[in-house]
């Protein structure tokens, strides 16, 4: 230790606490499993899947502990059930009986409704989202919301041609408010959150 000033190791100590203290509060929180499929099939699906995850992420890290869980996709598609939105909510709690959640946000990404809208003057886009979402608590054994957020944008142009992709995002956005919406009113969050810091949306394999 020769080479560690007083201060040094100070500020080392200081650090361990301060990470066991973070993992601790972060096994203290919710456990929120995250299980979204796109079906968009579009060729900005990364952006997409950006938007929605990256939006859960911020409503919910620092009051949940959330991981995303693709596996469960897989493994209800072994039981024959390949459209996530039509899984009944005692199937999904089957394949995630083992894993402790507390919480199941299952999302799926429905195909686009696109249509073309024109004037002497303009060319415009109007964009549908729709949404499937269900909410579980695992504890309660019951669904905390079990819907369809849709939401549409639209845009035009005077002068050459509006993009899908940025149409699209606005649509997807108002979808993420209406969400964000629900996830306060519908989920409790941890009791203390206070100083916990940002948690990143874990990918499980």
């Amino acid at each position: 230790m020769k080479n560690f000033s007083p201060v040094k190791i100070l500020f080392l100590t200081l650090a361990l606490m301060l990470t066991a203290l973070s993992a601790a509060m972060a096994a203290e929180m919710p456990r929120v499993a995250i299980i979204y499929a796109n079906n968009a099939n579009t060729t900005y699906d990364d952006a997409i899947n950006d938007c929605i995850l990256q939006n859960l992420d911020k409503e919910l890290s620092g009051k949940f502990n959330v991981s995303r869980s693709d596996a469960v996709i897989q493994k209800l598609a072994d039981k024959g059930m390949t459209d996530l939105s039509m899984a009944e909510r005692r199937d999904i709690m089957d394949v995630v009986a083992d894993e402790g959640f507390d919480y199941i946000i299952c999302l799926t990404l429905e195909p686009f409704q696109r249509k073309e809208k024109f004037s002497v003057f303009t060319q415009g886009i109007e964009i549908i989202a729709s949404v499937p979402v269900k909410i579980i608590d695992v504890k309660g054994d019951r669904y905390i919301y079990n819907g369809k957020f849709v939401e549409k944008h639209y845009d035009s142009t005077w002068i050459g041609t509006v993009g899908n992709k940025s149409v699209a995002l606005e649509a997807l956005n108002k979808v993420n408010k209406g969400l964000n919406k629900v996830l306060r009113e519908k989920m409790p969050a941890a009791k203390d959150s206070a100083g916990a810091k940002d948690n990143v949306i874990r990918k499980e394999i």
